[in-house]
Order: structure tokens, then sequence, then C-alpha cells
């Protein structure tokens, strides 16, 4: 079976960044858009995964 590159990148960083969501929610001191930080590295990484996976 064929996993889609995205999709094995997608489902252990739901891993990683959940706690971090779940931790700043609890947590007064952490900004707000830290949890919004980490899924954009993760929305960036996916995209030059994708694009490096085109152009070859």
């Amino acid at each position: 079976m064929y996993f889609h590159r995205v999709l094995v990148l997608l489902i252990p960083a739901i891993y990683m960044v959940l706690p971090l969501v779940i931790d700043s929610w609890q947590s007064v001191n952490t900004p707000w858009y830290l949890p919004f930080i980490a899924w954009l590295c993760v929305i960036i990484l996916a995209f030059i995964i994708e694009r490096r996976h085109r152009d070859v």
C-alpha cells in the first residue's frame, strides 16, 4: 500500500503538536500564537517535501 508523503508527515506532527496546544491553552504565560507557529512549521515542511517530489 502506498502512503502519501504528507500523511506520513502529518500523523507524527499531530502527536507532537497536540500536547503543545493543550499545554498552551492551560497555561497563562505562553503566547496565544505558539500552536500556530508549530503548525506553520509543519505546513512549510510538507510544502517542501511535496515540491521536491514534483521536481523529481
